[in-house]
Protein backbone atom coordinates (compact mmCIF):
# COMPACT_ATOMS: atom_id res chain seq x y z
CA UNK A 1 0.00 0.00 0.00
CA UNK A 2 0.74 3.75 -0.82
CA UNK A 3 0.89 4.53 2.87
CA UNK A 4 3.45 1.80 3.82
CA UNK A 5 5.88 3.26 1.73
CA UNK A 6 8.61 5.81 3.42
CA UNK A 7 8.36 9.68 3.40
CA UNK A 8 11.31 11.03 2.36
CA UNK A 9 12.52 14.82 1.44
CA UNK A 10 13.77 14.64 -1.89
CA UNK A 11 17.23 15.54 -1.14
CA UNK A 12 17.27 11.72 0.11
CA UNK A 13 16.99 10.72 -3.18
CA UNK A 14 18.68 12.97 -5.55
CA UNK A 15 21.43 15.63 -6.09
CA UNK A 16 20.74 19.35 -7.21
CA UNK A 17 23.09 21.19 -9.64
CA UNK A 18 22.18 24.72 -11.06
CA UNK A 19 23.57 26.40 -13.32
CA UNK A 20 26.36 28.00 -14.70
CA UNK A 21 26.01 31.90 -15.43
CA UNK A 22 27.40 32.36 -19.00
CA UNK A 23 27.77 35.88 -20.02
CA UNK A 24 25.66 36.44 -23.16
CA UNK A 25 29.06 38.49 -24.51
CA UNK A 26 30.49 34.54 -24.77
CA UNK A 27 27.46 33.64 -27.06
CA UNK A 28 28.25 32.27 -29.99
CA UNK A 29 26.41 31.55 -33.43
CA UNK A 30 28.36 28.15 -34.94
CA UNK A 31 26.10 25.83 -35.38
CA UNK A 32 28.39 22.89 -34.24
CA UNK A 33 28.70 24.77 -30.68
CA UNK A 34 27.09 23.86 -27.35
CA UNK A 35 23.78 24.49 -27.09
CA UNK A 36 22.62 26.15 -23.52
CA UNK A 37 19.47 25.05 -21.96
CA UNK A 38 17.69 28.11 -20.19
CA UNK A 39 14.48 28.17 -18.51
CA UNK A 40 12.98 29.52 -21.99
CA UNK A 41 13.81 26.61 -23.53
CA UNK A 42 12.00 24.18 -20.62
CA UNK A 43 8.20 23.39 -21.62
CA UNK A 44 5.96 21.92 -19.77
CA UNK A 45 6.99 17.83 -20.16
CA UNK A 46 10.05 18.76 -22.98
CA UNK A 47 12.90 20.56 -23.34
CA UNK A 48 12.54 23.01 -26.88
CA UNK A 49 14.78 24.59 -28.48
CA UNK A 50 13.27 27.79 -29.43
CA UNK A 51 15.69 30.91 -30.12
CA UNK A 52 18.97 28.71 -29.03
CA UNK A 53 22.04 30.20 -27.44
CA UNK A 54 25.21 28.70 -28.11
CA UNK A 55 28.97 28.42 -26.33
CA UNK A 56 32.14 27.86 -28.05
CA UNK A 57 33.82 24.76 -27.16
CA UNK A 58 36.94 26.40 -27.05
CA UNK A 59 35.50 28.26 -24.11
CA UNK A 60 33.75 25.53 -22.45
CA UNK A 61 37.18 24.12 -20.25
CA UNK A 62 36.41 23.90 -16.56
CA UNK A 63 32.61 23.46 -17.62
CA UNK A 64 32.29 19.60 -17.70
CA UNK A 65 29.92 19.58 -15.03
CA UNK A 66 27.43 21.13 -16.31
CA UNK A 67 26.87 19.36 -19.26
CA UNK A 68 23.76 17.49 -19.31
CA UNK A 69 23.09 13.86 -19.72
CA UNK A 70 20.02 12.11 -21.43
CA UNK A 71 18.01 10.82 -18.62
CA UNK A 72 18.78 14.38 -16.37
CA UNK A 73 15.66 15.96 -15.11
CA UNK A 74 15.45 19.77 -15.11
CA UNK A 75 13.31 22.31 -14.05
CA UNK A 76 12.92 26.14 -14.94
CA UNK A 77 13.97 28.06 -10.95
CA UNK A 78 12.79 31.56 -12.26
CA UNK A 79 9.54 31.46 -13.98
CA UNK A 80 8.90 27.50 -12.54
CA UNK A 81 5.19 27.56 -13.56
CA UNK A 82 3.02 28.89 -16.60
CA UNK A 83 -0.42 28.18 -17.28
CA UNK A 84 0.37 25.33 -19.36
CA UNK A 85 1.85 23.68 -16.74
CA UNK A 86 5.27 23.40 -14.49
CA UNK A 87 8.43 24.26 -16.20
CA UNK A 88 10.00 20.31 -15.44
CA UNK A 89 11.02 18.10 -18.38
CA UNK A 90 13.77 14.97 -18.97
CA UNK A 91 16.87 15.49 -21.14
CA UNK A 92 16.73 13.12 -24.17
CA UNK A 93 19.75 11.82 -25.68
CA UNK A 94 18.37 14.38 -28.70
CA UNK A 95 19.14 17.37 -26.54
CA UNK A 96 22.66 16.68 -25.70
CA UNK A 97 24.99 18.13 -25.95
CA UNK A 98 24.27 21.06 -23.60
CA UNK A 99 25.23 22.96 -20.96
CA UNK A 100 23.34 23.82 -18.17
CA UNK A 101 22.19 27.83 -17.25
CA UNK A 102 21.99 29.45 -14.23
CA UNK A 103 18.40 29.30 -12.64
CA UNK A 104 17.61 25.95 -14.03
CA UNK A 105 18.03 22.76 -11.87
CA UNK A 106 19.35 19.98 -13.14
CA UNK A 107 17.97 17.00 -10.89
CA UNK A 108 19.89 13.60 -10.48
CA UNK A 109 18.69 10.49 -8.70
CA UNK A 110 21.24 8.74 -7.06
CA UNK A 111 20.79 5.81 -9.51
CA UNK A 112 20.88 6.16 -13.12
CA UNK A 113 17.88 3.53 -13.02
CA UNK A 114 15.44 6.23 -11.23
CA UNK A 115 15.94 9.11 -13.62
CA UNK A 116 12.35 8.18 -15.10
CA UNK A 117 10.63 7.89 -12.03
CA UNK A 118 11.95 11.19 -10.68
CA UNK A 119 10.52 12.69 -14.11
CA UNK A 120 7.42 10.87 -13.40
CA UNK A 121 7.61 11.83 -9.80
CA UNK A 122 8.23 15.66 -10.86
CA UNK A 123 5.41 15.72 -13.23
CA UNK A 124 2.88 14.96 -10.57
CA UNK A 125 0.11 17.44 -9.57
CA UNK A 126 1.45 17.40 -5.88
CA UNK A 127 5.26 18.33 -6.85
CA UNK A 128 3.57 21.07 -9.10
CA UNK A 129 0.80 22.60 -6.28
CA UNK A 130 3.85 22.50 -4.05
CA UNK A 131 5.88 24.53 -6.17
CA UNK A 132 3.18 26.84 -6.46
CA UNK A 133 2.73 26.98 -2.99
CA UNK A 134 6.68 28.14 -2.13
CA UNK A 135 7.32 30.36 -5.35
CA UNK A 136 8.12 33.51 -4.11
CA UNK A 137 8.57 37.28 -6.07
CA UNK A 138 6.30 39.32 -8.43
CA UNK A 139 8.47 40.72 -11.33
CA UNK A 140 9.92 37.15 -11.62
CA UNK A 141 8.54 34.67 -9.61
CA UNK A 142 11.34 32.03 -8.44
CA UNK A 143 12.06 29.28 -6.25
CA UNK A 144 15.06 28.11 -4.21
CA UNK A 145 17.14 24.62 -5.09
CA UNK A 146 16.03 24.39 -0.98
CA UNK A 147 12.90 24.86 -1.75
CA UNK A 148 12.89 22.06 -4.19
CA UNK A 149 14.86 19.79 -2.33
CA UNK A 150 12.42 20.01 1.17
CA UNK A 151 9.75 18.72 -1.16
CA UNK A 152 8.11 14.89 0.47
CA UNK A 153 7.26 11.90 -1.34
CA UNK A 154 6.49 8.04 -0.91
CA UNK A 155 9.15 6.26 -1.85
CA UNK A 156 7.77 3.69 -3.81
CA UNK A 157 9.63 -0.03 -3.58
CA UNK A 158 12.50 -0.70 -6.10
CA UNK A 159 9.95 -2.59 -8.28
CA UNK A 160 7.42 -0.16 -8.97
CA UNK A 161 10.01 2.66 -9.75
CA UNK A 162 11.37 0.37 -12.31
CA UNK A 163 8.10 -0.25 -13.82
CA UNK A 164 7.32 3.44 -13.80
CA UNK A 165 10.46 3.76 -15.48
CA UNK A 166 9.51 1.61 -18.03
CA UNK A 167 6.79 2.88 -18.88
CA UNK A 168 8.08 6.28 -18.96
CA UNK A 169 11.34 5.13 -21.13
CA UNK A 170 8.62 3.92 -23.80
CA UNK A 171 6.29 6.67 -23.92
CA UNK A 172 9.01 8.86 -24.29
CA UNK A 173 10.83 6.51 -26.71
CA UNK A 174 7.64 6.57 -29.28
CA UNK A 175 6.85 10.43 -28.74
CA UNK A 176 10.54 10.92 -29.89
CA UNK A 177 10.07 8.24 -32.67
CA UNK A 178 7.18 10.73 -34.00
CA UNK A 179 8.63 13.71 -33.96
CA UNK A 180 11.89 12.34 -35.63
CA UNK A 181 9.52 10.86 -38.64
CA UNK A 182 7.78 14.64 -38.47
CA UNK A 183 11.27 16.14 -39.08
CA UNK A 184 11.94 13.61 -41.59
CA UNK A 185 8.78 14.58 -43.51
CA UNK A 186 8.75 18.29 -42.81
CA UNK A 187 12.52 17.68 -45.21
CA UNK A 188 11.03 15.95 -47.85
CA UNK A 189 8.37 18.63 -48.28
CA UNK A 190 10.62 21.56 -48.18
CA UNK A 191 12.83 19.46 -50.86
CA UNK A 192 9.88 18.78 -52.93
CA UNK A 193 8.64 22.86 -52.55
CA UNK A 194 12.26 24.05 -53.44
CA UNK A 195 12.74 21.59 -56.51
CA UNK A 196 9.74 22.42 -58.09
CA UNK A 197 9.10 26.16 -57.44
CA UNK A 198 12.67 27.67 -56.76
CA UNK A 199 15.19 25.46 -58.60
CA UNK A 200 13.22 24.30 -61.37
CA UNK A 201 14.46 20.63 -61.66
CA UNK A 202 11.68 19.05 -63.33
CA UNK A 203 11.87 21.71 -66.33
CA UNK A 204 15.54 21.21 -66.54
CA UNK A 205 15.42 17.63 -66.63
CA UNK A 206 12.89 17.93 -69.74
CA UNK A 207 15.13 20.66 -71.69
CA UNK A 208 17.91 18.63 -71.38
CA UNK A 209 15.86 15.36 -72.93
CA UNK A 210 15.83 13.90 -69.58
CA UNK A 211 13.06 12.00 -67.44
CA UNK A 212 12.63 14.46 -64.00
CA UNK A 213 14.10 12.15 -61.14
CA UNK A 214 11.75 10.69 -58.71
CA UNK A 215 8.76 11.51 -61.23
CA UNK A 216 5.73 9.67 -62.63
CA UNK A 217 6.29 10.13 -66.52
CA UNK A 218 2.63 11.24 -66.54
CA UNK A 219 3.35 13.92 -63.98
CA UNK A 220 6.74 15.06 -65.79
CA UNK A 221 4.92 15.69 -68.68
CA UNK A 222 3.12 18.43 -66.70
CA UNK A 223 5.71 20.45 -66.82
CA UNK A 224 7.38 22.36 -69.43
CA UNK A 225 10.66 21.93 -71.30
CA UNK A 226 11.55 25.50 -71.91
CA UNK A 227 12.32 28.82 -70.00
CA UNK A 228 11.47 32.23 -70.66
CA UNK A 229 12.37 35.82 -69.05
CA UNK A 230 11.03 37.26 -65.73
CA UNK A 231 11.76 40.06 -63.59
CA UNK A 232 13.37 37.04 -61.54
CA UNK A 233 15.35 35.38 -64.68
CA UNK A 234 14.18 32.38 -66.23
CA UNK A 235 11.06 30.94 -65.18
CA UNK A 236 9.63 28.02 -66.77
CA UNK A 237 7.78 28.64 -70.18
CA UNK A 238 3.85 29.26 -69.32
CA UNK A 239 4.46 29.71 -65.58
CA UNK A 240 3.95 33.64 -64.45
CA UNK A 241 5.57 35.61 -61.75
CA UNK A 242 3.22 37.16 -59.22
CA UNK A 243 3.77 39.62 -56.69
CA UNK A 244 2.60 38.12 -52.79
CA UNK A 245 -0.64 40.32 -52.70
CA UNK A 246 -1.95 38.36 -56.09
CA UNK A 247 -0.79 35.49 -55.74
CA UNK A 248 -2.39 35.39 -51.79
CA UNK A 249 -4.98 36.73 -49.66
CA UNK A 250 -2.88 38.77 -46.69
CA UNK A 251 -4.75 38.97 -43.80
CA UNK A 252 -8.30 38.12 -45.24
CA UNK A 253 -11.21 38.88 -43.83
CA UNK A 254 -12.70 36.19 -41.39
CA UNK A 255 -16.16 36.21 -39.61
CA UNK A 256 -15.99 36.08 -35.79
CA UNK A 257 -17.99 37.90 -33.17
CA UNK A 258 -16.25 39.89 -30.28
CA UNK A 259 -17.65 37.60 -27.09
CA UNK A 260 -17.49 34.50 -29.02
CA UNK A 261 -15.72 31.83 -27.93
CA UNK A 262 -13.35 29.85 -30.18
CA UNK A 263 -10.46 28.03 -30.31
CA UNK A 264 -7.13 30.58 -29.85
CA UNK A 265 -3.95 30.11 -30.58
CA UNK A 266 -1.10 31.91 -28.44
CA UNK A 267 2.15 32.39 -29.95
CA UNK A 268 4.09 30.63 -27.36
CA UNK A 269 2.46 27.70 -28.90
CA UNK A 270 3.74 28.24 -32.10
CA UNK A 271 6.92 25.87 -33.14
CA UNK A 272 9.74 27.14 -34.80
CA UNK A 273 10.00 23.91 -36.98
CA UNK A 274 7.45 21.75 -37.79
CA UNK A 275 3.57 23.12 -38.95
CA UNK A 276 1.79 21.54 -35.82
CA UNK A 277 0.83 23.51 -32.82
CA UNK A 278 1.29 22.77 -29.18
CA UNK A 279 -2.07 23.95 -27.62
CA UNK A 280 -5.34 25.26 -28.58
CA UNK A 281 -7.98 26.34 -25.95
CA UNK A 282 -11.26 28.15 -26.49
CA UNK A 283 -11.70 31.68 -25.15
CA UNK A 284 -13.71 34.84 -26.21
CA UNK A 285 -13.10 36.59 -28.95
CA UNK A 286 -11.28 39.71 -27.97
CA UNK A 287 -8.73 41.28 -30.58
CA UNK A 288 -6.74 39.23 -32.40
CA UNK A 289 -6.07 37.46 -36.01
CA UNK A 290 -8.49 35.48 -37.18
CA UNK A 291 -8.33 32.31 -39.56
CA UNK A 292 -9.55 28.94 -41.03
CA UNK A 293 -8.13 26.09 -42.15
CA UNK A 294 -5.88 26.00 -44.35
CA UNK A 295 -4.12 29.35 -43.81
CA UNK A 296 -0.72 29.57 -42.71
CA UNK A 297 0.39 31.88 -39.94
CA UNK A 298 3.77 33.52 -40.10
CA UNK A 299 4.79 35.36 -37.20
CA UNK A 300 5.06 39.29 -37.12
CA UNK A 301 7.02 40.33 -34.72
CA UNK A 302 10.85 39.91 -33.57
CA UNK A 303 12.26 37.58 -32.60
CA UNK A 304 9.60 35.40 -33.39
CA UNK A 305 9.65 35.60 -36.93
CA UNK A 306 13.77 35.35 -36.98
CA UNK A 307 12.92 32.31 -34.41
CA UNK A 308 10.75 30.82 -37.74
CA UNK A 309 7.26 30.47 -35.74
CA UNK A 310 5.14 29.66 -38.80
CA UNK A 311 1.98 27.53 -38.18
CA UNK A 312 -0.14 25.66 -40.63
CA UNK A 313 -4.28 25.67 -39.97
CA UNK A 314 -5.54 22.11 -40.15
CA UNK A 315 -6.38 22.10 -36.38
CA UNK A 316 -10.13 23.41 -36.57
CA UNK A 317 -13.37 21.68 -37.19
CA UNK A 318 -15.29 22.17 -40.49
CA UNK A 319 -16.35 25.92 -41.03
CA UNK A 320 -14.54 26.54 -37.79
CA UNK A 321 -12.73 30.00 -37.10
CA UNK A 322 -10.05 30.46 -34.66
CA UNK A 323 -7.96 33.18 -33.35
CA UNK A 324 -5.18 34.03 -31.61
CA UNK A 325 -1.94 36.43 -31.09
CA UNK A 326 -2.44 39.90 -32.73
CA UNK A 327 1.11 39.12 -33.96
CA UNK A 328 0.17 36.80 -36.70
CA UNK A 329 0.08 37.44 -40.40
CA UNK A 330 -2.31 35.20 -41.97
CA UNK A 331 -1.22 33.61 -45.57
CA UNK A 332 -3.18 32.20 -47.71
CA UNK A 333 -2.86 30.89 -51.44
CA UNK A 334 -5.10 31.78 -54.42
CA UNK A 335 -6.21 29.30 -57.03
CA UNK A 336 -4.22 27.67 -58.31
CA UNK A 337 -1.87 27.33 -55.68
CA UNK A 338 -3.29 25.04 -53.24
CA UNK A 339 -3.00 25.74 -49.24
CA UNK A 340 0.38 24.37 -47.97
CA UNK A 341 2.04 26.03 -50.52
CA UNK A 342 1.14 28.76 -48.13
CA UNK A 343 2.99 26.70 -45.07
CA UNK A 344 6.03 25.65 -47.54
CA UNK A 345 6.86 29.43 -48.73
CA UNK A 346 6.63 30.64 -45.38
CA UNK A 347 9.18 28.60 -44.45
CA UNK A 348 11.38 29.23 -47.53
CA UNK A 349 14.67 30.89 -46.71
CA UNK A 350 14.46 33.50 -49.40
CA UNK A 351 11.05 34.52 -48.08
CA UNK A 352 11.69 34.90 -44.38
CA UNK A 353 15.10 37.07 -45.45
CA UNK A 354 12.55 38.97 -47.09
CA UNK A 355 10.45 39.06 -44.58
CA UNK A 356 12.65 40.00 -42.01
CA UNK A 357 14.56 42.86 -43.90
CA UNK A 358 10.77 44.49 -44.56
CA UNK A 359 10.59 44.89 -40.50
CA UNK A 360 10.31 48.31 -38.91
CA UNK A 361 10.16 50.35 -35.72
CA UNK A 362 11.50 50.31 -32.41
CA UNK A 363 14.26 47.98 -31.16
CA UNK A 364 12.93 45.05 -29.62
CA UNK A 365 9.21 45.90 -31.33
CA UNK A 366 10.28 45.71 -34.85
CA UNK A 367 6.99 44.18 -37.21
CA UNK A 368 6.72 42.94 -40.81
CA UNK A 369 5.27 45.83 -42.66
CA UNK A 370 2.44 44.01 -45.33
CA UNK A 371 3.00 46.17 -47.89
CA UNK A 372 6.74 45.30 -48.50
CA UNK A 373 5.94 41.71 -47.93
CA UNK A 374 3.13 42.00 -50.94
CA UNK A 375 5.56 42.53 -53.07
CA UNK A 376 7.79 39.71 -52.65
CA UNK A 377 7.60 37.73 -55.99
CA UNK A 378 6.29 34.42 -56.23
CA UNK A 379 5.90 31.58 -59.54
CA UNK A 380 2.93 30.23 -60.11
CA UNK A 381 2.58 27.14 -61.75
CA UNK A 382 0.24 25.88 -64.62
CA UNK A 383 -3.02 24.66 -62.81
CA UNK A 384 -1.97 21.23 -63.36
CA UNK A 385 0.70 21.38 -62.00
CA UNK A 386 -0.19 23.18 -59.00
CA UNK A 387 -2.98 20.16 -58.35
CA UNK A 388 -0.08 17.50 -58.91
CA UNK A 389 1.70 19.29 -56.21
CA UNK A 390 -1.19 18.96 -53.74
CA UNK A 391 -1.52 15.14 -54.31
CA UNK A 392 2.12 14.81 -53.61
CA UNK A 393 2.15 16.72 -50.39
CA UNK A 394 -0.75 16.75 -48.84
CA UNK A 395 -0.11 12.85 -47.75
CA UNK A 396 2.95 14.34 -45.76
CA UNK A 397 1.09 17.32 -44.54
CA UNK A 398 -1.75 15.03 -43.27
CA UNK A 399 0.88 12.13 -42.13
CA UNK A 400 2.64 14.87 -40.10
CA UNK A 401 -0.63 16.09 -38.49
CA UNK A 402 -1.66 12.66 -37.33
CA UNK A 403 2.03 12.12 -35.99
CA UNK A 404 1.60 15.22 -33.74
CA UNK A 405 -2.12 14.05 -32.34
CA UNK A 406 -0.45 10.88 -31.67
CA UNK A 407 2.04 12.05 -30.11
CA UNK A 408 0.27 14.72 -28.06
CA UNK A 409 -2.09 11.56 -26.91
CA UNK A 410 1.00 10.01 -25.71
CA UNK A 411 2.22 12.80 -23.75
CA UNK A 412 -1.11 13.43 -22.35
CA UNK A 413 -1.30 9.53 -20.94
CA UNK A 414 2.61 9.95 -19.82
CA UNK A 415 1.38 12.90 -18.03
CA UNK A 416 -1.65 11.84 -16.59
CA UNK A 417 -0.99 7.52 -15.89
CA UNK A 418 2.53 8.42 -13.73
CA UNK A 419 1.31 10.38 -11.10
CA UNK A 420 -1.07 7.65 -10.33
CA UNK A 421 0.29 5.26 -10.79
CA UNK A 422 3.43 6.99 -8.72
CA UNK A 423 0.81 7.74 -5.93
CA UNK A 424 -0.58 3.95 -5.86
CA UNK A 425 -4.21 4.66 -7.38
CA UNK A 426 -3.36 3.36 -10.15
CA UNK A 427 -2.66 -0.76 -10.29
CA UNK A 428 0.79 -1.31 -12.34
CA UNK A 429 -1.41 -3.88 -14.50
CA UNK A 430 -4.42 -1.55 -15.05
CA UNK A 431 -1.41 0.62 -16.60
CA UNK A 432 0.40 -1.84 -18.58
CA UNK A 433 -3.29 -2.96 -20.16
CA UNK A 434 -3.22 0.99 -20.82
CA UNK A 435 -0.19 0.79 -22.95
CA UNK A 436 -1.25 -2.18 -25.12
CA UNK A 437 -4.59 -0.38 -25.82
CA UNK A 438 -2.79 1.95 -27.42
CA UNK A 439 0.14 -0.68 -28.86
CA UNK A 440 2.76 1.12 -26.87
Amino acid sequence: MCSEWPLIPLRDFVDLLAGFAFKSTGYSDGQDDVRLLRGDNIAPGRVRWDGVKRWSRENAVGLERYALEPGDVVLAMDRPWIPAGLKVAQVQAADTPSYLVQRVARIRPASREDCSFLFALLSTPEFESYIQNVTTGTAVPHISAKQILDFEFRLPPAYVRAKVGEIVAALNERITLLRETNTTLEAIAQALFKSWFVDFDPVHARARGEQPAGLAPEVAALFPDSFEESALGMIPRGWSLSPLSEAYEINPTRKLKKGEMAPYLDMASVATSGHTVAEVADREMGSGTKFINGDTLLARITPCLENGKTAFVDFLAQEQTGWGSTEFVVLRPKAPLPTYHGYLLARHPAFREHAIQSMSGTSGRQRVQNDVLGRYLVTVPSEKVAMAFNDVISPLQQKSTENHRQAQTLANLRDTLLPRLISGQLRLPDAEQQLKDLAV
